[in-house]
């Protein structure tokens, strides 16, 4: 009888120790999701960029490294300010995604933009009209005794960069304008940017 119980007793035991290995098992890891790469910018169509496009966009590198925002918006133009001296209006702007790398939808809003590094040459809408075409490709690169010029055309889109700035007097927030370039079809900034952003991340 004592045989017969210590034999079922040492049953029981190796079954439960069995049934606890089984159940247990190797713990697996989760494997972790591989991170999706964000879309760059599409190669505009048959668009080869000249010299002073080059230059415009080794420019814009330095800027975007710098900036807080880069939008690209109509300019409509200028009023002085009580305290902030001339301010500057863009409207119908799209706001480039750095983690994202696109351009986000159109925003029908007016941007106020101080400039208190730059002070940028403004184009007026009738002016730009008269411009000859060397002039118009000027206005993209103009480079002259160690300084460059930056210009904003009036109605027209134009790429700006900026800069997050505080007024600790009124504390307030406020855009400040890095750098600027016009988008039109002499300048072609918007391309120019997208061919920068995509020499940047494809490396």
């Amino acid at each position: 009888m004592l045989k017969k119980l210590i034999r079922y007793t040492w049953i029981l035991l190796l079954i439960s120790i069995l049934a606890t290995s089984c159940a247990r098992g190797p713990k697996v890891k989760p494997q972790p999701k591989p991170e999706k790469k964000p879309a760059l910018p599409p190669v505009p169509s048959g668009f080869v960029m000249k010299s002073y496009q080059r230059a415009m966009s080794q420019e814009m590198r330095k800027s975007y490294q710098l900036a807080d925002e880069i939008i690209i918006g109509v300019f409509s133009g200028t009023s002085h300010g009580q305290k902030d001296g001339l301010i500057y209006y863009f409207n119908d702007f799209s706001r480039f995604n750095k983690e994202m790398l696109s351009w986000e939808p159109l925003q029908n809003v007016i941007l106020q933009v101080r400039a208190d590094k730059v002070k940028p040459e403004i184009i007026k809408r009738n002016e730009f009209s008269t411009l000859i075409d060397l002039d118009k490709i000027g206005i993209c690169w103009d480079w002259y005794q160690g300084s460059r010029s930056i210009y904003l055309v009036e109605g027209k889109e134009n790429l700006i960069f900026l800069e997050f700035g505080f007024d600790e007097g009124s504390s307030q927030s406020y855009w400040n304008l890095l750098d600027a370039y016009p988008v039109t079809k002499e300048c072609r900034a918007k391309d120019v940017f997208n061919l920068m952003i995509r020499d940047l991340y494809s490396k």
